[in-house]
């Protein structure tokens, strides 16, 4: 075909597909495996507002420089392999996951998704730190993740060709927890990381003011040191302004370093997702 009519063929479809574009309303994530649309121009979404946990490798373009390709492979199999583990298991297991790159993004819905959504991103945190950053930080270089929840709305809808296709995401959520994962490395130069921390956990305010309805569970420590002495309750998240901003979707976030307690961590899990 030539490459006037080839054109001139894209050009009518694609206008075709403008003209009748539609968003069709959804309540739960889970229809997006089997009905989002491929050949339809309809969009899945609406008014209904789902929580997205966005997990990143940080600094992964810079290390791919200063590293052989195997060894990043390495990195990139023992980093992602695990994020998807963890997100897709019991009890904080995502209602949808999608692997982005050497990250991923999970997408929760129902009464208790913003506390599954934190569980998966403390249990992720803490096996990072105990187990995946010692094996591969240098001297040279600092190896972190970026880690981040919001709530907004979606819209998603499924592009490509019959047995060839992705579900593409347009809706704000996916992009708003990307945009608020990437302050964990604005807040650690500003202000300095905490000792043995690689890497932060950012939630937008919505997200914040929703966990403080388990207070004692999901704001505050339990108390313990990381050597297991009582070191007494204090709160957990710092709060960080995003006015000026225009990138994140609100005035402030909120951020912190904590990991599941080894004396507490499951209890708290568990209160988290009564």
């Amino acid at each position: 075909m030539p490459l006037s009519e080839f054109y001139r063929t894209l050009k009518v479809r694609s206008d075709d597909r403008y003209d009748k574009f539609a968003i069709e309303p959804t309540s739960s994530i889970r229809r997006i495996y089997e009905e989002a649309y491929l050949e339809k121009p309809t969009w899945l979404g609406g008014d209904e507002k789902f929580v997205c946990l966005f997990i990143d490798l940080d600094n992964s373009s810079v290390m791919s420089f200063k590293r052989y390709p195997k060894t990043m492979a390495q990195v990139y199999d023992y980093f992602t392999q695990n994020a998807v583990d963890i997100v897709t298991a019991d009890p904080h297991a995502a209602d949808y996951v999608d692997i982005k790159g050497d990250g991923l993004f999970g997408i929760y819905e129902g009464d208790k998704a913003v506390f599954k959504a934190l569980a998966a991103a403390l249990t992720f945190k803490t096996f990072f730190e105990k187990h995946v950053r010692g094996k591969f930080q240098t001297s040279s270089d600092a190896f972190s993740c970026k880690i981040a929840i919001d709530k907004d709305k979606v819209l998603v809808k499924k592009i490509g060709k019959r047995g060839d296709h992705n579900e593409v995401w347009a809706g704000r959520v996916v992009n708003n927890a990307a945009k608020l994962a990437s302050l964990s490395r604005e807040i650690q130069v500003l202000h300095g990381p905490p000792p043995n921390v690689g890497g932060l956990i950012l939630l937008s305010d919505v997200v914040y003011n929703e966990l403080t309805q388990k207070r004692d569970y999901a704001i505050t420590s339990c108390g313990h040191d990381v050597s297991g002495n009582t070191a007494g309750k204090i709160p957990l998240w710092t709060q960080w302004d995003c006015a000026n901003n225009d990138s994140i979707n609100g005035d402030c976030a909120w951020y912190c370093s904590a990991l599941w307690c080894d004396i507490c961590g499951d209890r708290f899990m568990s209160e988290m997702l009564k």
